[in-house]
């Protein structure tokens, strides 16, 4: 905006100049493009024909005039383009820094630990829960021990006969069968408590039980969302709390289907944050779905960046990206940056079909973008234009502050 600002008053300040240079000759120089443009007349669709009818759209300069504001006129350029790429993302969570939290058994609330938007370290507590289911889990544990310690008495026992040639085998075999099964089960509720968070030393060895279970942090992070009250009834499918790391996070870019082919695993891009004054940042394209997106016809880049020093981030922010994309094509209506005018509205440039006149006018006509080069365009007018078209280059701005003046 500062840089549109100060191009615009180097305009205004050069046409100031330019108009007090071509007071002294202005009467003479209307005179003779009255009588000239009456001779003269292009079709009527054609730009010079607009402007002898006084358009709003029009400004009318010198060649003098033009070479004070360093104006020069250029006709559209076979080029080949590297293409530019202009697209929009946002920000998103990587998978493995976004983690629900919830219990693995039945549970009432006891106490809450933390609060939304509370930095949380992995193994934190979060929530703690009595629960009876645990003590039963304990209980079925213990009784599983104990049964276990039996049954491997009764196998040494059979063992030892059977080595004195004195017991049964079958005997001895069911006492085998028996201790692998009571193993079994004890293992598994062993790795049942495991898993919740419960050590098993002492159970079954006269320790005593806990009917309270700590639910803590899977992940670095923070709070996001808490769904649940103290005293609440919680099951395994409830869903306590949600936590997200935002140091670990991407940008997904949403790339056209028609320019698929300029992008590669590995590229750099620049990426802006669309709402944010923070510095443009580079990134690199470490993925490219391999689907195409229904809703908007694009692929998505998924890109790794640096992030800002102490700046705060979150999901779904929106991006920008600037992407000099692989390949070229040749465009052969291209014309440099230098030679459009934008003004808010739409994009522009001025033409004429009269650059050898004596009073030149050239005429502000609506143009479309249609490939994006580094240095150059291509461009396609929203109109007719006759095929000797010249265009104006370098400082528009100051076309367009003449042409003002006469609105």
């Amino acid at each position: 905006m500062k840089q549109t600002t100060i191009y615009v008053g180097m305009a205004l300040l050069a046409m100031a100049g330019l108009s007090a240079c071509s007071d002294s000759n202005s009467k003479d120089t209307s005179e003779k493009e009255s009588g000239r443009e009456t001779a003269t007349n292009d079709s009527p669709d054609g730009p010079a024909a607009k402007a002898s009818s006084g358009s709003a759209d029009t400004v009318r300069l010198t060649p003098r005039q033009l070479g004070l504001v360093n104006v020069d006129m250029i006709s559209y350029k076979t080029q080949p383009l590297k293409p530019v790429i202009l697209a929009n993302g946002v920000l998103a969570l990587l998978p493995d820094s976004r983690a629900e939290v919830s219990s693995h058994i039945e549970g009432k609330i006891n106490k809450i630990y933390v609060r939304e938007g509370q930095r949380v370290s992995a193994g934190q507590p979060i929530v703690q829960l009595a629960s009876f289911q645990l003590l039963e889990l304990q209980n079925q544990y213990a009784e599983a021990h104990s049964e276990a310690e039996f049954l491997l008495a009764e196998y040494n026992r059979q063992n030892e006969l059977r080595k004195s040639n004195i017991g049964v085998l079958s005997q001895y075999q069911s006492a085998d069968a028996k201790l692998k099964a009571a193993r079994a089960r004890e293992m598994s509720l062993r790795d049942k408590l495991r898993l919740i968070g419960v050590s098993t030393n002492g159970i079954g060895k006269g320790g005593s039980m806990t009917a309270t279970l700590i639910i803590r942090s899977p992940i670095n992070g923070y709070i996001s969302e808490f769904h649940e009250n103290i005293g609440a009834l919680v099951q395994p499918q409830t869903l306590l709390a949600e936590i997200i790391n935002p140091d670990r996070i991407e940008a997904n870019v949403f790339v056209y289907e028609k320019d698929a082919d300029f992008v590669r695993e590995g590229q750099t891009i620049d990426l802006s944050f669309v709402n944010r004054s923070l510095p443009t940042v580079k990134g690199t394209v470490a993925y490219i779905s391999r689907a195409v997106d229904d809703e908007n016809n694009a692929i998505t880049l998924h890109v790794n960046f640096t992030r800002p020093k102490g700046e705060m981030l979150a999901a779904d922010m929106s991006v920008q990206a600037r992407i000099v994309g692989t390949g070229e094509y040749v465009s052969k209506t291209a014309i440099p940056r230098t030679a459009i005018l934008d003004d808010g509205e739409g994009k522009f440039m001025f033409v004429t079909s009269r650059s050898t006149a004596d009073t030149i006018p050239f005429r502000k006509q609506k143009i479309e973008i249609t490939r994006q080069g580094d240095q150059y365009v291509e461009v396609k007018p929203l109109g007719k234009l006759p095929a000797d078209i010249k265009i104006a280059n370098n400082n528009v701005l100051a076309l367009e502050a003449e042409r003002k003046k006469g609105e």
